[in-house]
């Protein structure tokens, strides 16, 4: 029993040890493309349609707006002052709706955990994965 514990315990703190390596590591590789973000200090931007990301399969739905209005709905990406953090804006025609903030580490923690699609303020449902891939594709790739 003892030996047990003993085996117990020395695995707990392996493992341990290698999550805050692992954080480390996420920490570092954030960082590192945050430098590649921000060469020359210029807030980069993405302009979508949703249509455009639709028809990529980035964007999955959009309550209470029609599929066929999605040539009318521009939904904008842009790098902010802090690491890994992107303001996302749109417009419907004219009008400007909300502007959020959309943490790229909480996306990697989604995918980590196997989550498929995200609802972002109630309304709009995006896939984890494809837009994981079109951020680092438009912010972290290279030029």
């Amino acid at each position: 029993m003892a030996a047990t514990m003993d085996r117990m315990n020395k695995k707990k703190k392996y493992y341990g040890e290698a999550v805050a390596h692992y954080q480390e590591y996420v920490k570092a590789c954030v960082s590192k493309l945050s430098k590649k973000q921000r060469v020359g200090n210029k807030k980069k931007t993405a302009k979508y349609t949703a249509q455009k990301l639709y028809d990529k399969k980035v964007l999955v739905s959009i309550d209470d707006v029609h599929q066929s209005t999605f040539r009318a709905v521009t939904i904008e990406f842009s790098t902010t002052d802090e690491v890994g953090v992107f303001e996302v804006s749109g417009k419907l025609g004219g009008l400007n709706l909300e502007k959020i903030n959309l943490i790229f580490e909480d996306l990697l923690q989604l995918q980590y955990e196997g989550v498929s699609t995200l609802k972002i303020e109630d309304k709009v449902t995006v896939n984890v994965n494809l837009l994981i891939y079109l951020l680092n594709k438009k912010f972290y790739g290279h030029e």
